[in-house]
């Protein structure tokens, strides 16, 4: 059973994957191309580092490991008891969540053998989440309207106290002694190392300049510059100056009537935050190329112009990015086509001829005074 809503949103897929010539520069391809373009149900979605390799999933739950850094991408056999679902890694070990069964494996990366866990969940329940903390293992795990979080040291301990009952982790960050959790449509979350509960993070109010999923539906987190950075379902990209209240709303353009006409925004549907090598990163759906802020300026510049389609138009990476990974001097992608790769060198800045390319105001007065109000109310 899926834990997550949108994959009923997924059209079923036909073709195999096959391989595409790569762009001279910019963005490229670093994997084969996803069956049906990635808009079928077996697209590039999950993406994470091991040291010098990547670790891929699709939608499916193919799991597939490069040699190092993006060479020798290869699919990953699997012939244990549920079907992979989550993934997390580190050096030469790689945790496993599944479902149908819900089953947590810890994988050996160089032979590719896998260990059962034994979670204390019955069968029914799907893994959603697996991540680390503190070097030990945090699983969210559950069915409709019962949720299960694990920690692992040496033997299973409920880690769920103070959480919601029916509410899976989407994404984590650890920050200091500080883990935070993103969920899929219960807010933000953390949890102290040294305490014993949950604390819901105060959640953005609702407005005029914020979409009607703030409050809810976080994607991404990130620690950038001094402040913890949170990415929306909801096109909302929310600073939070060292983790706390007043926040502050990153945007390029001001809504009239919740419209930006022909302003360039970040994307309308945000999956994914990364801070990298001093850079901000998004990415999301429409548009489909990652987005990397230029802090001077604070606006948002799409990475699309670094050659994110190539043989005129017709062939992209594909139309969401799902995740982003630096390794090396390199951005990755996992973008529904393919894992996309460029070099740090060849991530856009800002230029003087973006503020009409893109119909950007060069008068940003109204992004101190309005987008960066206290907020929530009362603080």
């Amino acid at each position: 059973m899926r834990l997550l809503p949108l994959f009923a949103l997924l059209l079923s897929c036909s073709e195999k994957p096959v391989q595409t010539p790569p762009p001279p520069s910019g963005w490229r391809p670093a994997s084969v191309e996803a069956e049906s373009q990635g808009e079928g149900d077996n697209f590039w979605w999950r993406l994470t580092s091991a040291g010098n390799r990547l670790l891929a999933m699709t939608g499916m739950g193919d799991i597939w490991v490069s040699e190092s850094y993006s060479a020798g991408f290869r699919k990953m056999e699997w012939k244990w008891p549920g079907r992979p679902y989550t993934i997390a890694a580190e050096g030469d070990s790689a945790w496993v969540g599944t479902e149908e069964p819900g089953r947590v494996y810890k994988c050996r990366i160089t032979n590719w053998a896998c260990l059962d866990l034994k979670i204390p969940d019955p069968d029914s329940f799907s893994v959603a989440y697996v991540g680390r903390f503190k070097g030990q293992l945090i699983v969210s795990s559950g069915a409709y309207r019962v949720q299960s979080i694990w920690r692992w040291k040496e033997g299973w301990s409920d880690w769920a106290q103070g959480f919601p009952e029916d509410i899976a982790f989407y994404r984590t960050l650890e920050i200091g002694d500080t883990l935070w959790a993103a969920t899929w449509s219960n807010g933000l979350w953390y949890r102290v190392a040294s305490e014993t509960s949950w604390k819901r993070q105060p959640s953005p109010r609702r407005t005029w300049v914020l979409g009607p999923d703030s409050a809810t539906a976080p994607r991404g987190i990130a620690w950038h510059s001094g402040a913890l950075w949170v990415a929306y379902q909801s096109k909302d990209i929310i600073r939070m100056p060292n983790a706390k209240p007043p926040y502050q709303t990153s945007s390029n353009c001001l809504s009239k009537d919740g419209l930006y006409g022909d302003c360039k925004n970040p994307p309308v549907n945000i999956y994914s935050i990364l801070s990298y090598r001093d850079r901000l990163y998004v990415g999301g759906y429409y548009g489909a190329a990652p987005y990397v802020l230029d802090e001077p300026t604070g606006f948002w510049i799409t990475t699309e112009i670094a050659g994110w389609c190539w043989n005129d138009g017709s062939t992209c990476g594909g139309k969401r990015t799902w995740d982003l990974v630096g390794l090396g001097d390199t951005l990755y992608s996992a973008s529904s086509r393919y894992i996309m790769k460029i070099p740090l060198a060849e991530v856009p800045g800002f230029q003087p001829a973006m503020l009409a390319q893109f119909h950007w105001s060069s008068d940003t007065s109204w992004r101190d005074s309005v987008l960066r109000r206290n907020n929530p109310i009362g603080w």
